[in-house]
């Protein structure tokens, strides 16, 4: 019996030749205008950048919120060395 191999296709970039990268067919500019920022901050959280990718959506500050704490727990079970 042949196996069947599960994968995904996705195309979440794209490099314009003059307009540069896109991501889910915005521009930078648009997704950091877009993505949502701490206060009085200039830039998007990472983890509103990590959703955006992944689901395709605008991420809500309660997404930000959710995915930081699930990245927050995961990382209680690495020690860290220094």
């Amino acid at each position: 019996m042949q196996e069947i191999l599960k994968c995904l296709v996705t195309d979440i970039s794209y490099l314009d030749p003059f307009e540069g990268i896109r991501f889910r067919g915005f521009t930078i500019p648009e997704v950091l205008e877009k993505l949502p920022k701490a206060p009085n901050g200039e830039m998007p959280y990472v983890e509103g950048f990590f959703f955006f990718l992944l689901t395709g959506d605008i991420p809500s500050k309660e997404d930000v919120e959710e995915v930081a704490a699930e990245f927050k727990k995961d990382l209680q079970h690495f020690k860290v060395c220094v």
